[in-house]
């Protein structure tokens, strides 16, 4: 009795976060300058939090900020490891340099954090997931598509993204998730496929989710997650794009050629993408998929379970991506791209490690997963 009582302490999100500020602390102190790189926007030193003495990964991201493929920061964890740097500049010819705290547009790795929103309101038996969205949003106009659809991708919708063009009239203002929920409605646009049939990534299904959110919480999509997500986990460093606002942001996303990326009519659209955070309070929130407090363990792990398979040699869940290893483990993981940002978040399902990394500049395609995973 006293040992289980001892493990609910230990699984607090109080005590959690204050020993996760110890661990910071920790590596600040051990802060460490690394030899002078030379990177594709100008950056002329690395700094590195380094708890470990892992010469051969420290090189490996210096190769990578040479070659112009990683400009940003990076967390990387293990159960004896734990490893920060940041590389590069904030904006192009400017002298100001990323830092580890810094906040990056997340791109697509904004979607599993939707996901967490929306399952607490399916965890508190507010909302079904085999319920057509319908019964929550009665002039839905697709009556066989349900919640789960959304969240695995197999709704069979058009991307939003690639309709928009013909069909938004303005495209010096600002769209909203309204203007693409009344635009679908409105213009009865078809389907590809029949929902449930097959997977298909579609960024409309994260687009309709803050809509349903809203809907069914009586509450504004972004208060709603800062209320139910992101306060509760400490992570105080997230927010969503706002177009008044992004002239201000430090961090700015970076075309291959060095040229800043400029707004876009699509940027405010949230629940998709355009959530910007840091990878320290990404990593609360593996440490909330470690140890979860804001949704059962049995809903969590059938997030993470398989739901459909994707075109590639992976499947994907309610918001994850999902990758059987060689080693027996499960990565569970996404990625994200937009508008001069990438984004990475892997984590071993066995929750041995996890790989943060963010970056303003999409030169040099993806990062390779495998290759960074075998190094830690």
């Amino acid at each position: 009795m006293m040992l289980n009582y001892i493990k609910k302490v230990l699984n607090t999100p109080i005590l959690r976060g204050f020993l996760f500020l110890l661990f910071l602390i920790s590596c600040h102190s051990q802060e460490t300058k690394l030899p002078v790189v030379e990177a594709h926007l100008g950056v002329k030193e690395t700094t590195a939090i380094d708890l470990s003495d892992n010469i051969e990964l420290s090189e490996y991201f210096k190769a990578l900020a040479q070659r112009g493929k990683f400009n940003g920061v990076a967390l990387l964890s293990s159960d004896s490891f734990f490893t920060c740097l940041h590389e590069g500049l904030r904006v192009n010819g400017a002298a100001d340099s990323i830092q580890l705290n810094d906040q990056f547009q997340l791109a697509s790795l904004s979607k599993p954090i939707t996901a967490l929103g929306l399952l607490r309101l399916v965890d508190e038996s507010i909302i079904e997931l085999d319920e057509p969205v319908m019964t929550y949003l009665w002039d839905f106009p697709y009556p066989e598509i349900t919640v789960r659809s959304l969240l695995n991708h197999t709704s069979g919708m058009g991307n939003y993204i690639y309709v928009t063009d013909s069909l938004w009239n303005n495209p010096d203002s600002f769209m909203s998730n309204h203007d693409v929920y009344e635009l679908l409605r409105c213009e009865q646009v078809p389907t590809y496929y029949p929902a449930h049939k097959r997977f298909d990534y579609c960024n409309t299904n994260y687009a309709l989710i803050p809509i349903l959110i809203e809907e069914v919480s009586g509450m504004p999509f972004q208060e709603y997650m800062r209320l139910r997500v992101f306060e509760p986990l400490g992570m105080f460093s997230t927010y969503y794009y706002q177009p008044e606002d992004a002239p201000s942001y430090n961090v700015q996303g970076h075309y291959p050629d060095g040229s800043l990326k400029k707004p876009f009519y699509l940027d405010a659209v949230v629940g998709d993408k355009s959530l910007y955070s840091s990878v320290f309070d990404l990593y609360k929130l593996f440490e909330e998929l470690k140890y979860p407090t804001l949704i059962s363990s049995e809903l969590l792990k059938e997030a993470m379970s398989i739901e459909a398979k994707t075109r590639s040699n992976s499947y994907y869940g309610l918001g994850w991506r999902i990758k059987p290893m060689e080693d027996g483990d499960t990565l569970v993981y996404h990625n994200g791209w937009w508008r001069g940002f990438r984004s990475y978040f892997w984590m071993s399902q066995k929750h041995k490690k996890v790989a943060i990394i963010l970056t303003n500049s999409i030169r040099g395609g993806y990062l390779k997963q495998e290759e960074i995973w075998n190094l830690f």
